[in-house]
């Protein structure tokens, strides 16, 4: 069930209020931006690596440039932003780094349960990750805990690395 972002509600997600807006959210000392950026940075091969940089035809590039978006527009929704993921993106990155990345992710996520929006910035990182760490995007129903039971039944090794960096990168904060 997706709810509608023309749509005033007033929730919790966790223990942080959220107001949905028409044409966005605003949440109250939620998604760390500057630590997305630079986490979702340290994936980046660069072009010492890539020898150019292909931008958003790259998942890294992409999911940097819908977090640049997303902070400019101080909205935390990009319309259709999972369509536009580069798929065809076929560079082998380092599974370290990006489970790494992953686990600061997941701990930017407000487990929205029934108000989970496809469109929301984490989500839309989450599945580029996804695909560079599994080959395809997964299906998120709105929370971490259900989120790792589902791709432990997809690959149970990565879902144990995520796992662990999900809480290492809790303990650190």
């Amino acid at each position: 069930m997706k709810m509608k972002r023309n749509v005033y509600h007033l929730t919790k997600r966790g223990n942080k209020k959220c107001t949905k807006i028409r044409g966005g959210i605003k949440l109250e000392g939620s998604i760390n931006f500057d630590g997305l950026i630079r986490e979702v940075g340290k994936c980046c091969l660069t072009e010492d690596e890539c020898t150019k940089c292909d931008n958003e035809e790259c998942l890294i590039g992409y999911s940097k440039k819908v977090l640049v978006s997303s902070l400019k527009k101080q909205d935390a929704f990009i319309d259709n932003g999972c369509e536009k993921i580069p798929y065809h993106d076929t560079k082998i990155y380092d599974d370290h780094v990006v489970t790494d990345t992953m686990g600061f992710l997941l701990n930017q996520c407000k487990n929205c349960n029934l108000y989970h929006d496809e469109d929301c910035i984490i989500n839309i990182i989450r599945n580029s990750l996804e695909v560079i760490l599994m080959g395809e995007a997964q299906e998120y129903k709105g929370s971490t805990f259900v989120y790792f039971n589902d791709i432990k039944n997809i690959n149970k090794e990565v879902a144990q690395k995520i796992y662990t960096a999900f809480n290492e990168r809790k303990s650190r904060g």
